[in-house]
C-alpha cells in the first residue's frame, strides 16, 4: 500500500490519468479554486502570476482537437493540417481567455458534483452545479477518454453549449470566408 501511495505522490499526472471523469473535473476545478484563494496570489500585483497558474491548469483540461472538430463540424474537412493546428491553438487560447475572465469573478461559490454518466468507454458527462447564496448554475462537462486520460471537449453552462455556440458563429463566418480568414478573426479576438 505504501508503494502505491508513493507512486501516486511521485507521479500525480499518471494518477490523474487513471481517475474517473468526475475525479478528473474535481481535481482540476479544485486546483483553479486553490489558485484563486491562495493568499500569496492576492492583490493587483499578483494577478498576472495568478492568471498564468490558472492558465497552466486549463491547458491540460481540454482536448483541443476534439473541441475544434466539434466546433467546426463539417468545415473541419476544409482546413489543411497546418490550419487545423493553428485553429486549435487559437481556439483553445480564446476559451482560456473566457475561462480566466470568469475565474476572476470567483466569489466563494461551491461546486456540487451531482452525476456522472459514462456513455461508453470513451465518452462521459459530469453534471455539476455552481452554487452560492445568489447563484445556482448547472454546468455539464462533456468528456472524451484518450490514452487513458479524460479530457473535456465541451462545457454546457445553464444549458448553453460552448461548442454549439461557437459552431453557429464559425458556420456563419465560414459561409463567406476562408479558413485563413476565420483564423485571422480568432487572432484578433484574442488580442482585444
Amino acid at each position: 500500500m505504501k508503494r502505491l501511495v508513493l507512486f501516486f505522490v511521485l507521479f500525480p499526472a499518471l494518477a490523474l490519468a487513471m481517475t474517473s471523469p468526475t475525479d478528473y473535473v474535481r481535481t482540476n476545478v479544485d486546483a483553479v479554486v486553490a489558485i484563486l484563494t491562495d493568499p500569496q496570489l492576492q492583490g493587483e500585483e499578483k494577478k498576472s502570476e495568478q492568471m498564468l497558474r490558472i492558465e497552466s491548469v486549463v491547458d491540460g483540461i481540454f482536448d483541443s482537437q476534439e473541441l475544434s472538430k466539434r466546433a467546426l463540424a463539417q468545415h473541419w474537412k476544409l482546413f489543411r493540417e497546418d490550419q487545423r493546428q493553428e485553429f486549435q491553438k487559437l481556439f483553445l487560447e480564446l476559451i482560456k481567455h473566457a475561462y480566466l475572465k470568469k475565474s476572476i469573478a470567483y466569489n466563494n461559490e461551491v461546486v456540487q458534483y451531482n452525476q456522472e454518466l459514462v456513455k461508453s468507454e470513451t465518452l462521459a458527462e459530469v453534471h455539476t452545479v455552481l452554487t452560492s447564496p445568489t447563484v445556482n448554475m448547472p454546468i455539464i462537462y462533456y468528456m472524451i477518454r484518450r490514452d487513458d486520460s479524460w479530457k473535456v471537449y465541451d462545457v454546457s453552462v445553464e444549458n448553453v453549449s460552448l461548442v454549439k455556440n461557437y459552431r453557429s458563429q464559425f458556420q456563419s463566418i465560414l459561409q463567406n470566408s476562408s479558413p485563413d480568414q476565420l483564423i485571422a478573426i480568432l487572432r484578433e479576438k484574442i488580442h482585444e
